[in-house]
């Protein structure tokens, strides 16, 4: 998935403990960064309930001047998000959800 076009890196990260599963390329000190995005998530679950008529969280999306850092649900058992850094424009976010959307289900077909 590293290589989809404006992507520039990605992870899949545990949502409960932020240990990282497996990451590919990504920023200096991209270990950290994957290991942290996962606050944004943790936020928003703190927070549902004033975000509960806007529906089901589909994605974390934070816009830095160094590309787009987006968080998105990739499985609920294990609860898995799949964390990716990508540049700011080049990149089919819709196509890169159906891949963690299949990527999801891989996962819990492995398991």
């Amino acid at each position: 998935m590293s290589g989809h076009p404006g992507i520039l890196g990605c992870a899949l990260v545990d949502a409960n403990t932020g240990l990282v599963w497996h990451s590919c390329s990504g920023a200096p000190n991209a270990e950290r960064v994957w290991e942290a995005a996962i606050d944004y998530w943790r936020l928003h679950d703190r927070q549902k309930v004033h975000f509960a008529g806007l529906g089901t969280l589909g994605a974390a999306v934070m816009y830095h001047t160094g590309g787009v850092l987006a968080v998105f649900p990739c499985c609920s058992d294990p609860d898995v998000l799949l964390v990716c850094h990508g540049q700011h424009r080049n990149v089919d976010w819709i196509a890169w959800q159906r891949m963690v959307r299949e990527l999801g289900r891989m996962i819990r077909a492995s398991g």
